[in-house]
């Protein structure tokens, strides 16, 4: 009974072992391992709670500091708000006030036209015209030109009276000239004072259209800048919110990781504590509980803190969350401004178009008042013509009698000035004369010129074809060394040891080769040029020296330097390309020299088509020359009318000549130009003859000298045949090739008497003698190297090959210059054509120069013949037709000048319509751009609404992102407390746990106590036994030692975490051999228990531990 008792009071945990053990299974470890795992388990979880709270603590501490930048970054954002607000409500009070300015202005603008209106009302009252006051300025006008027309007429019947009777028509002059002179004076004193009106009124709109054109830019421009400065705040500000939701999305991700992370590493480190506990159990130690007690206590302390700073954290996010909902509200009062905003710019915009509609009716207006002006000035201008004509009649009437006198003074006059235009005239037919000379002996001069370029052009086909001869030669040589050469491959394949020596000898000769067919092109490209042929050839002398005095050397450096072959093969090679480089450069020259000629063609073609257009323009003056002499005669027929039309039309004549004389003028300055450049082509074409002229004598030398080379090199070709028979049997295959090299050192020596020639027109014929002997002398040592010549067979071919390329080219180049110069003669037909057509023009201006001649004698003829029949006229119409002559005179000048003075004011009323429609085009321009701009404004409004709405959008799913976050703050919060109470508990249990091993231990000394004293009284017994035995041979069975001990031990409380329970200090052992002293000492046991558990397996398990059993075994031992 004892037994149980104990059981039950130690089991009094089991609720919380129950709760350790389920934890456990959720955490992944298995509750049946040993104490000593689950403790290791309980540290690794501290230590896991301490790392979570490390990593907390430093995520509420850069939660603070984002927090901080946050409400650092709302203020700035507020600010800016503000700011914003500020500006906007200081822009509207400047709209405002802009607004009233412009309604004082346009008040005062209507004022001012009902102002001119009442002053025009009133003129038109003052002077009786009542019914005009209140019709419209057009009726006013119709109506004062029929009062015009009407006065005309009436003045028409009164100068037709005045003449019918000269002295009331004087009377009735005077009273209608005073009449007249006091309206015209109110007329004019209106006038003045209505202009000044008018200009005062434009003066003013102008003004103030222009101050409020400029109002309205600099408001516009401030609106845009304002606005530009806004969308860029609010732009850095999303981009802001951007970054803050992005760096919140990682935070959570890093935090679900960690999470994630934590949980892996606790399940492997349950899995390896299972195994650890699996391979070796050990009881726990006292320091590593109180190494647990205390990581307990710190973690309190810890959870404690972190508990503190997440309702700090809490707190500071419902501040967040209360600015965030101010700001989203300070964010709709926004909008509602904004509304109110685009109410008022909608406002503004009808105010605009309402001022737009009042500047059209003003300009309007404007034209009516333009319109009355003119009129106002038309009939201002009638009437002071009307005082003219009157004036004008009065005088007529006085001057009558000494008209007669000025009209035979003025006759002398004419015939003095028909003497000069006969003069005028004669001295222009001989200036015709000369300028004819002068373009006869131009078309002669072309015409020579012409012959010149057909000469020219004959002997490029002369020269052309002794090229293509010299070519045709050429390649059938090369035919004819290519196949002996094809043959002799075979054969010189056994030499190239003697190869090797004479590669020196082979780059000379190659150097020479090339330095040939360079000269060879430079000829070809020489002559296709013009002017730069000169220097051409100086630079080219210039290398041919440097080239020769290379090949001087290099000849006597042949039998000296035979050991240094193979460097100097390497020198060659490089000179090679160095004369290569020479070659592409003369190439290029000869490019350039093309073109050149080229530009000149163009230049020419160019002058021949200005000179053609000239001529165009002269026949264009012949006619507008025959056009005048028909009017001439025109006027002469006129003549026969009126003498005062015959005198305007000698003066028109008199105009016409100087015209013409102006004209002549110009056609000898223009044929001076012509004879210049006619000039300049004729030195061009002779320095072009002097050049081919020098280019045949130099291929005439060329031809010579290579007849002479010829001849020589057939006596070389003599003396290596007869050497080459010297040679013994086994040099018989090689013979066959000594035999081609004549043809070889043919072309060879042909090329050197190419470039010899070139020589020649370099050197003076001693030179060339100097020449011939060192060839001679080269050709002696050349006999003796004939065995080395056998091997340079080899490099022939390439050199030939090198010949056939070169050929090819001469021969392409050929072809190009028999293009060139088909086009130089098209060209030059096409020259000869226009300069024929020149000569035909000149002919027919010839004709009809002598016809205008012609028609000038005519014409004087006719003025004489004219003159007498006005002497004739004069003597029979002084009486009669003179005083209707002079008044039809003055009425056709009195209506040319009625014409000239409506025509000046219809100009100046264009002019006035010009300058307003460009006003008004201006203005209409600055509105264009004003609605531009204000559509701008609206596209940037709808613009900014958009991103303010996607800020809004980001702003919503911030805060969605915000709850997310704090949901998982909280379920980290609960995590947390579910940790605290883990750890609570884990601590209880612990506590029972350390109780329960301090009962153990001190049981196991109550043990260790009563087993020593059990054998001392077994000892005891066996004495007392063996001496019973000894004295009295019969059995006793004294009563148990442990009976007596029961009195003795002290009892202890067992302490668990549900309850406590009292046990005796000692568990009783069963005997085997004696039974019922045992159940005896179960039930004398004195045990109190305050739980009521009962009894069970696994209780009576946990209840025997490990020392127990190893007493009992060694008792029964």
């Amino acid at each position: 009974m004892s037994r149980s008792r104990a059981v039950n009071g130690i089991l009094t945990s089991k609720n919380e072992l129950d709760e350790i053990n389920r934890r456990l299974k959720q955490n992944g470890v298995d509750p049946q391992i040993g104490d000593q795992a689950k403790l290791k388990e309980l540290w690794r979880l501290l230590t896991h709670t301490e790392a979570n709270l490390a990593t907390s603590k430093q995520a509420l501490g850069e939660a603070d500091k984002q927090h901080a930048v946050e409400m650092q970054e709302v203020e700035s954002y507020m600010e800016q708000v503000r700011h914003l607000a500020e500006e906007r409500d200081a822009l509207t009070q400047e709209f405002e006030m802009e607004n009233e300015q412009l309604r004082k202005d346009l008040d005062k603008i209507r004022e001012e036209i009902a102002d001119n209106k009442r002053e025009v009302a009133q003129l038109l009252i003052q002077e009786g015209f009542m019914d005009l006051a209140d019709s419209t300025p057009g009726e006013a006008i119709a109506y004062l030109l029929v009062e015009r027309t009407r006065t005309m007429d009436e003045l028409r019947e009164a100068k037709r009276k005045a003449a019918s009777s000269p002295g009331a028509a004087i009377t009735t002059s005077k009273q209608v000239q005073e009449v007249l002179d006091k309206e015209r004076k109110i007329m004019e004193d209106e006038m003045r004072t209505e202009r000044e009106k008018v200009r005062k009124m434009k003066d003013s709109i102008e003004q103030i259209y222009a101050k409020e054109l400029n109002r309205v830019k600099a408001d516009n421009k401030l609106k845009i800048t304002n606005l530009e400065s806004q969308k860029r705040r609010l732009e850095h500000d999303s981009r802001q919110h951007h970054q803050k939701a992005r760096d919140l999305e990682f935070e959570n991700e890093r935090l679900k990781k960690s999470l994630e992370r934590e949980k892996k590493e606790r399940r492997e480190e349950v899995e390896k504590a299972q195994q650890q506990r699996a391979g070796s159990p050990r009881d726990l130690n006292q320091s590593e509980s109180s190494q647990l007690r205390e990581a307990k206590k710190k973690l309190e302390m810890e959870l404690s803190s972190t508990k503190y700073r997440l309702k700090t954290g809490e707190e500071d996010k419902n501040k967040l969350n209360q600015r965030v909902k101010e700001l989203t509200e300070s964010l709709d009062t926004e909008k509602k401004r904004r509304s109110s905003y685009e109410g008022t710019i909608i406002k503004l915009k009808t105010v605009v178009d309402r001022n737009k509609k009042l500047i059209a009716g003003f300009e309007d207006e404007k034209q009516t008042l333009t319109e009355e002006k003119s009129a106002l000035q038309m009939r201002i201008g009638f009437l002071e013509k009307d005082l003219q004509e009157l004036k004008e009649q009065e005088k007529s009437l006085l001057n009558q009698t000494n008209s007669l006198k000025s009209e035979q003074t003025i006759i002398q006059r004419q015939e003095n000035e028909i003497k000069s235009l006969r003069q005028e005239n004669e001295q222009q037919a001989l200036k015709l004369q000369r300028t004819m000379v002068s373009l006869e002996t131009e078309r002669r001069k072309c015409l020579e010129l012409g012959e010149k370029l057909t000469s020219t052009e004959e002997k490029w086909e002369q020269i052309v074809q002794r090229y293509k001869g010299n070519e045709k030669d050429l390649t059938n040589k090369l035919d004819k060394l290519t196949r002996d050469l094809d043959l002799s491959k075979s054969e010189l394949e056994a030499n190239h040891q003697r190869i090797r020596q004479i590669h020196q000898e082979h780059g000379k000769l190659e150097n020479s080769v090339m330095k040939q067919s360079s000269l060879v092109e430079e000829l070809s490209e020489e002559k296709r040029r013009s002017q730069k042929l000169q220097d051409q050839l100086n630079f080219s002398q210039e290398t041919l020296k440097i080239a020769e005095e290379s090949t001087d050397h290099l000849k006597e450096s042949i039998g000296r330097k035979s050991a240094e072959l193979v460097k100097q093969y390497d020198w060659s090679k490089e000179s090679q390309m160095k004369l290569e480089s020479k070659v592409k450069s003369l190439e290029r020259e000869l490019d350039e020299a093309r073109s050149g000629t080229q530009r000149d063609k163009t230049e020419v073609s160019w002058k021949l088509e200005r000179e053609e257009k000239r001529v165009k323009e002269l026949e264009d003056m012949l006619a507008e020359k025959k056009e005048e002499l028909a009017e001439v005669r025109r006027e002469s027929g006129r003549l026969l009318l009126n003498q005062s039309r015959a005198e305007e039309r000698v003066q028109e004549e008199a105009r016409f000549r100087t015209d013409v004389e102006q004209r002549n003028k110009v056609l000898e300055e223009e044929m001076t130009k012509q004879w210049t450049q006619l000039k300049d082509l004729m030195a061009r074409l002779t320095s072009s003859e002097s050049a081919k002229q020098e280019l045949e004598a130099q291929l005439e030398k060329q031809t010579n000298e290579t007849r002479q080379r010829y001849s020589e090199i057939q006596q070389v070709q003599a003396e290596t045949n007869a050497t080459t028979s010297t040679l013994s049997v086994v040099q018989q295959r090689a013979q066959a090739a000594e035999r081609k090299i004549p043809e070889l050192q043919q072309q060879l020596d042909e090329k050197s008497l190419r470039l010899q020639a070139t020589e020649a027109q370099l050197r003076d014929l001693t030179a060339t003698k100097i020449d011939l002997r060192t060839c001679k002398d080269d050709i002696n040592r050349l006999k003796a190297q004939l065995h080395e010549e056998r091997i340079e067979k080899s490099l022939l071919n390439q050199q030939l090959e090198d010949a056939k390329q070169q050929a090819a080219a001469c021969i392409d180049r050929e072809e190009r210059l028999r293009h060139e110069n088909a086009d130089m003669k098209h060209r030059l037909l096409e020259t000869q054509s226009r300069l024929y057509a020149t000569e035909d023009k000149s002919k027919s201006v010839e004709d009809m120069h002598s016809l205008a001649e012609q028609g000038k004698k005519s014409l004087f003829d006719q003025v004489s013949s004219l003159q007498q029949e006005v002497q004739r006229l004069q003597t029979e119409l002084v009486q009669t037709s003179q005083r209707l002559d002079a008044q039809i005179n003055k009425y056709d000048e009195h209506k040319l000048h009625h014409k000239n003075k409506i025509q000046q004011a219809r100009e100046i009323f264009t002019r006035h319509k010009t300058v307003l429609a460009d006003s008004l085009m201006k203005l209409q321009q600055d509105l264009n751009t004003t609605n531009a701009e204000l559509q701008k404004e609206q596209n940037n409004r709808e613009n900014l609404q958009k991103k303010h709405d996607s800020l809004l959008e980001e702003h919503r799913k911030l805060l969605a992102t915000h709850s997310d976050t704090e949901e998982a703050v909280r379920d980290q919060n609960r995590n947390v407390s579910t940790m605290d109470y883990r750890v609570k508990y884990l601590e209880r249990e612990n506590g029972v746990l350390q109780n329960r091993i301090d009962t153990l231990s001190r049981q196991r000394v109550a043990m260790e106590k009563l087993i020593r004293e059990y054998r001392l009284e077994k000892q005891k017994q066996e004495i007392d036994k063996s001496l019973l035995v000894s004295s009295s041979g019969g059995v006793m069975f004294p009563s148990s030692p442990l009976s007596t001990l029961n009195s003795t031990v002290p009892k202890t409380t067992l302490t668990s975490g549900l309850g406590l329970s009292q046990s005796p200090s000692y568990i009783s052992t069963h005997d085997l051999r004696n039974t019922n002293n045992g159940h005896s000492l179960r039930s004398s046991l004195p045990g109190t228990r305050t739980s009521g558990y009962g009894h069970s397996p696994t209780n009576r398990e946990l209840l025997r531990s490990p020392e127990l059993s190893n007493t009992q075994s060694s008792d029964e031992s």
